[in-house]
């Protein structure tokens, strides 16, 4: 009997948990194993994935919420792990434990269905382009260059230039790496000279053409910081 095809854990997988405000939680999976991490809070992570043996997953990751307002405190930040089986492209059975900084402990039995937009190939030619951001288009502005260079401004609270690259992950699916290192901030420094990391995913059901999501992060101070924004084309 031939050896069983050992199963990838890439993809855009969703669920519903009923441990989230809202229920909805997004992981995007690189082919090495990399990820970001969405939920309805809102809130947004990073963290890593990997297939042990055949079709054994395992993994963790660290996610932070939105602070609604500045009266409002900031909800604790949770640690999570995951577990389960994964059925390549098709669906992942995990089960999900979290502990919160305030010591909260959830544990969910979930199914994540497979995306197929993440089929989609990646080129640096087909993201290069010009972009903004619609809900601010005269203070936000992207270029990537067919090489992958990325420069522009971004003003989401904070006005900051920007530089960076992204890279091919593989070229058969719909993620690419993004590197962004922020300069010159002229309101909130926090990101003033840091770089953050993360994906992008082209013409997701939820954006209209050739538009991006970008999901990046960084540990700043010793706290998980993200940016997640969705830049169209100009």
């Amino acid at each position: 009997m031939p050896p069983a095809t050992v199963q990838s854990v890439g993809g855009i997988w969703h669920a519903s948990l009923t441990s989230v405000p809202g229920g909805a939680v997004t992981l995007y999976v690189a082919e090495d194993g990399g990820m970001r991490v969405t939920d309805s809070g809102p809130a947004f992570g990073a963290g890593a994935a990997v297939v042990n043996g055949v079709d054994d997953v395992s993994g963790s990751y660290q996610v932070r919420s939105i602070q609604s307002s500045p009266a409002v405190p900031p909800a604790p930040n949770r640690g999570c792990t995951l577990d389960g089986k994964v059925v390549q492209r098709v669906s992942m059975r995990l089960v999900i434990r979290c502990t919160d900084t305030a010591g909260a402990t959830t544990e969910q039995n979930s199914m994540f269905s497979y995306d197929a937009a993440y089929e989609l190939p990646s080129s640096l030619e087909a993201i290069a382009g010009n972009y903004t951001l619609p809900f601010a288009p005269q203070t936000n502005s992207l270029t990537i260059a067919k090489d992958g260079t990325v420069f522009g401004v971004y003003h989401n609270g904070q006005q900051c230039t920007v530089n960076g690259r992204v890279e091919l992950i593989d070229a058969r699916f719909d993620l690419y790496r993004f590197e962004l290192t922020f300069s010159s901030c002229q309101i909130f420094q926090q990101f003033e000279g840091q770089t953050l990391t993360g994906f992008a995913a082209r013409n997701l059901a939820s954006l209209t053409a050739n538009s991006f999501l970008l999901l990046i992060t960084g540990v700043i101070g010793g706290r998980l910081e993200f940016i997640s924004v969705a830049y169209q084309p100009v």
